[in-house]
This record gives structure tokens, C-alpha cells and sequence, in this order.
């Protein structure tokens, strides 16, 4: 369900007027009686009054979640929120709480509207009430590959609309002013091993059996072969759950995943779904708009490439009647190596981390001296920040052991423009100027949390796009109650010289079946991307010639042509072009 809040004040009835939510039955009130609540929906909705006048309100939540959000409202359980699995909104003595989860899935949005705020969980309901623009230095941004998630979490791709940032809350007053405040403490680090291994095990128990219970047991899941989607097949087989597998496969011959996924299918007895290669229907280099609204309000698709694939998979989880479907996202982020990884490593031990940096170092045959240097750093986040920023401003190069740091180099592409360039220098000035806090101790544990918040993104997306299915994404690796027991774990809970995610592993022991999780090769989709570009590139130069981010002055027409028809010979150079593609589509969309 959708919902817009209104300030506890005499506000004009035109913004519901805009919605088509005007008539009585789908408001909510304030406890002074003015409206507070504009919703599509009024069926799902639980609203409770506390005993200290606060009225508070649970979009699509059961009643099993109310004791957290009551909890919440009244200050005792301030950072529980995502254990109501929903939104909670607060309102008492003119002010208001708003909150959503910290994976983003639940995410608020808002915008000043003749000088009051007002906020909404969809973008589509904002870009209808306040009619923004396009905002260009997002666009700008939307250009950059490894954009730091955090910094730039509240940036929407329209002008004056805002996300509430990662781990805050929303606090708008009787006046309508309205700011975001930090909710988000991570916990300490550094629980053993056997303590980690059974809190992840039973936070994920937790999470897959309140999904089941909710759904009324009419549930599906991703059965992809990997260790993510598959782990979670392994859970509800193991508690006793009925339900349908689905996956698509690759065109790669090293590609072992469909192998492995038909052996968990027949071993459990699970009916598994095959669709065809992801190939046959990838959309990474398609420039047809997609004309719904939920997308183009949402902004660039940032899972556009499967596009196809998730139309054939939710017309067939929609016609078997689940409703929740299981995939593994968020998986990659809590248990696999992440750069931020080998900071935390040499503080719990050096001498054990020196032996793990010297086996990365080898396997991926990187230079040692940046990753110790990197690994002894103690640069904070926002000298960091501070310091990329006027790197990008004056083009100097990223030192190598920044690939360890908080985030990623950030290497701007070479053909956008001056006038693009100058945006993405402005907007990284802006948040240095703010001085950013991150969202851990350190940078495991924050690219810990905003890699989680990218996955929520996905999830919001797939919950707006496929609505009309009514079928819910459900991701427990995002879920907060997992994610703080894998913080809660020593950094070296994910490496293992005979076991790919070790924690996960150890986690699943006795449920998965023997040597699942010894060490073998990766899924990987890559060649399936590679495929369309070779198809599409002929028609890709031609659509290109039309560019409206060329029109706009983002792009270099004469730069931008050999890359599409040739991207560099990696990885890296096909993914920036892929979000290139996905900005212009999405552009063409909106005009």
C-alpha cells in the first residue's frame, strides 16, 4: 500500500485531490483529529493509541509486530524497528516519528510542498503531489560506477525530493519542518565464533518462519545453486516448508550453478522451475522506455539487465499463488570478502592477518604493499570523504591502498562531460562540507551495512514494479536481526582456507548437505551480459545518436561512441556502460 502523511496542522485538502485519495475512508487522523495518514489502502493498517497520547500507525504489519513498534514510539526500543517488519509512524503533541528499516526496503521518502512537509513511502506518490523535475546532479551521479552508497543515500533523481538517510528516522514538526535523525548504532564486534555461528542460525530461523507464518505458507524461493538462495532452500526444508524452486541459468560452460541446483532439487524434493538463460532475455542494452510509472518514478532500475527474466518469474510465482518469494540477496554482503575486510582483520590479530592478506594477495595477484598499508590505515570516514572529494575535484589519482578503504576509488568515466563532471565535484563537496559519519566502526562493518542498503533498493523496486502481483520479496540476509549478528562476529569468520562463507557454513551445519560449502567456483553471469552487448551494439550506436544525455550535456557524443561499440576488455569498462545504458533508457522514459 501506498500512504503520503500530512503535519498535525490545517492543511489544503488538494494534495489528496492529486491522489484520488480525497474521500474520508482512506485517512488517518492525528490525535488532534487533523488528517495525518493519506492511504490507497485502509484494509492492513493497525493503528493503536498508547497510554502517553502518542498514536501510532502499522502499514501491512501483523499483530505480532506491535509490541516493537509500540516499543519504538515511546522511546524504549529505539533501534528494534525492523523487527515490526514494517513502517512505524508515530504522532504526539504535534510532532511526528516516521521510520522505515535499516536494509531500506522500507524506506521513506519526503518533500517541502508549499512550505510543509510531507512524506510518503513511494516516490511515485511525491512526484505526483510536488511535481518535481528531473534533479541533473543526480543524473550526473547515476553516471558514476561505485558511487558511495551512503554518502549519496538521501539524493533522488528528482529535484527537492528527499530519502530519509540510512539508519535514520524522519522528525517533522507541527510547522512542517522536517529533518532526519541517526537511529543506527552498530553493535560491538568481536563475539566468538560458536556464539556468532548459533545467533546467525537462529535470527535466520526467525526471519524465514515469520515470512512462512505471514504468508499463510504460500511461499516460493530462488534456487539459483549458489550458496545464498540455496542456504535458504536448505532453512525451510528444515522447517518443514512446502514450496516451489525457480531459477534461470547461464550461457557459460564454467558455470557450474545448474548442476548443483537440480542435486539440492532432487535430493530435498523440491519442484524446481527452469527458465531459460538469462541470455535470451537480458536487457542491459535495451533503450525501449519502460512506460510504467512505479519504474520511471523509482529512477534507473538498477537490475534492469534481469528484467526479463523477473516478468517470466513473477507471472509464474503469481499464478501458483505464493505470496512471499525467497532470494538469497544480501547474502554476498554479510558473508564473502569485502575490501573493508582486512582493516578489521589486522586489529583482531596481525600476525594472522598477515597470512591471510599473503593468500589474497597471491590468488589475485595484487600488490602487497598497498593491502598492508591499506589493512594499517586509520584514516577516518570522514577525512577519507574529505580527501576523495578533492582528489575528484583536482583529477588526482586514488592512492592504491584506498581499494581497502571505506569505499572504493571513485574514477569518474572519461566521457562524460565538463558540465557532468562539475555536478558530481559539487555533490561531493556538499557531503564533505556536512561531515558524514559512517555507519560502522570501521570499514567492514559500514560497507556492511550500506552494501545491505543497496540490496533494500533492489527489493523496493521489485515491491514497486511487480505490485499489481502481490506477491512480497522477501531477503532475510537484510534483515537487522541477521545483519547485527554477522557484525557481532569476528572479521575472520569469513575467510577459510577449505570453505567458501565460512560463518554461513558453520551456521547451516547438519541442515546442508555434506561439502556443500568446500570451496569451488562462483556463478557467474558475465558472459550472459557480454552475449546481449554483441547482439545489441549495432542498434545500441544508432539509438545513441539520439541521446538525451547528450542533449542534456552530460555526455561526449564522439567519447561515448567507441565504448559503446567496443567497451574496454573487462568486466569494469561493460559494467559502467551498462549503467550508462540504464540512465539513458530511464531518461527517455521520463520525457
Amino acid at each position: 500500500m501506498k500512504f503520503l502523511t500530512l503535519p498535525d496542522r490545517d492543511v489544503d485538502q488538494r494534495f489528496a485531490d492529486r491522489l484520488g485519495w480525497g474521500v474520508d475512508p482512506h485517512i488517518i487522523r492525528h490525535p488532534s483529529g487533523k488528517p495525518w495518514i493519506l492511504t490507497d489502502h485502509l484494509s492492513g493498517w493497525i493503528v493503536r493509541d498508547l497510554s502517553d497520547g502518542t498514536r501510532i500507525a502499522v502499514p501491512g504489519a501483523s499483530e505480532q509486530a506491535l509490541p516493537a513498534a509500540e516499543g519504538l514510539a515511546s522511546g524504549t526500543r529505539d533501534d528494534d524497528i525492523a523487527d515490526s517488519g514494517s513502517f512505524v509512524l508515530a504522532s504526539a503533541q504535534g510532532q511526528q516519528r516516521l521510520q522505515g528499516s535499516l536494509s531500506t526496503e522500507r524506506q521513506l521518502m519526503w518533500a517541502v510542498v508549499d512550505g510543509v512537509a510531507l512524506a510518503s513511502n513511494s516516490p511515485q506518490v511525491l512526484r505526483e503531489v510536488a511535481r518535481p523535475p528531473v534533479d541533473e546532479r543526480w543524473l550526473a551521479l547515476s553516471l558514476v560506477k561505485s558511487l558511495p552508497i551512503h554518502a549519496f543515500a538521501s539524493r533522488t533523481p528528482w529535484q527537492g525530493v528527499s530519502s530519509v538517510g540510512i539508519g535514520e528516522w524522519l522528525r517533522i514538526d507541527a510547522q512542517g519542518s522536517a529533518r532526519s535523525v541517526r537511529w543506527w548504532s552498530p553493535p560491538a564486534s568481536g563475539e566468538d565464533f560458536a556464539s556468532s555461528t548459533e545467533a546467525v542460525r537462529a535470527s535466520l530461523r526467525e526471519v524465514l518462519r515469520e515470512a512462512v507464518r505471514d504468508s499463510g505458507r504460500r511461499v516460493s524461493a530462488d534456487l539459483s545453486g549458489g550458496l545464498d538462495s540455496t542456504s535458504l532452500c536448505f532453512l525451510l526444508a528444515d522447517l518443514g516448508v512446502e514450496f516451489t524452486t525457480y531459477r534461470t541459468s547461464s550461457m557459460s560452460s564454467w558455470n557450474d550453478e545448474t548442476t548443483r541446483a537440480r542435486e539440492v532439487a532432487r535430493e530435498f524434493g523440491l519442484p524446481l522451475h527452469e527458465f531459460p538463460p538469462l541470455a535470451d532475455q537480458s536487457t542491459a542494452f535495451d533503450l525501449d522506455p519502460d512506460p510504467n510509472p512505479a519504474s520511471v518514478s523509482e529512477g534507473p532500475l538498477v537490475w534492469a539487465a534481469s528484467r526479463g527474466y523477473l516478468d517470466l518469474l513473477m507471472d509464474e510465482v503469481g499464478r501458483t499463488g505464493a505470496h512471499v518469494h525467497f532470494t538469497g540477496l544480501g547474502g554476498d554482503e554479510l558473508f564473502d570478502l569485502v575490501p573493508g575486510l582486512f582493516r578489521s582483520l589486522w586489529r583482531e590479530s596481525p600476525r594472522a592477518a598477515l597470512r591471510w592478506m599473503r593468500g589474497f594477495q597471491l590468488g589475485q595477484k595484487r600488490h602487497l604493499a598497498p593491502l598492508l598499508r591499506g589493512a594499517m590505515a586509520r584514516e577516518s570516514y570522514r577525512r577519507y570523504f574529505a580527501r576523495v572529494a578533492r582528489s575528484i575535484e583536482r583529477d588526482i589519482p586514488a592512492r592504491p591502498e584506498d581499494a581497502y578503504s571505506w569505499f572504493p576509488p571513485v574514477v569518474l568515466p572519461h566521457w562524460i562531460t565538463t558540465k557532468a563532471k562539475n555536478l558530481i565535484v559539487e555533490a561531493f563537496s556538499d557531503v564533505a562540507k556536512s561531515t558524514p559519519e559512517p555507519l560502522g566502526r570501521d570499514p567492514l562493518a559500514h560497507q556492511t551495512v550500506e552494501s545491505i542498503a543497496f540490496q533494500g533498493k533492489i527489493l523496493r523496486q521489485f515491491a514497486e514494479v511487480y505490485r499489481q502481483h502481490d506477491v512480497r520479496w522477501c531477503a532475510p540476509f537484510t534483515d537487522i536481526r541477521v545483519v547485527r549478528a554477522v557484525l557481532r562476529a569476528p572479521a575472520s569468520a569469513r575467510l577459510s582456507d577449505s570453505v567458501d562463507k565460512p560463518l554461513l557454513a558453520a551456521a547451516l551445519n547438519r541442515i546442508a548437505p555434506s561439502g556443500f560449502y568446500d570451496k569451488r567456483g562462483r556463478g557467474d553471469f558475465t558472459s550472459d551480459i557480454y552475449a546481449e552487448h554483441r547482439n545489441r551494439r549495432d542498434r545500441l550506436l544508432t539509438e545513441f545518436r539520439d541521446s538525451r544525455l547528450v542533449e542534456r550535456g552530460l555526455v561526449e557524443r564522439d567519447q561515448i561512441e567507441p565504448a559503446l561499440l567496443e567497451p574496454p576488455a573487462s568486466d569494469i569498462g561493460l559494467l559502467e556502460l551498462e549503467k550508462l545504458v540504464t540512465s539513458e533508457r530511464w531518461l527517455r522514459a521520463v520525457d
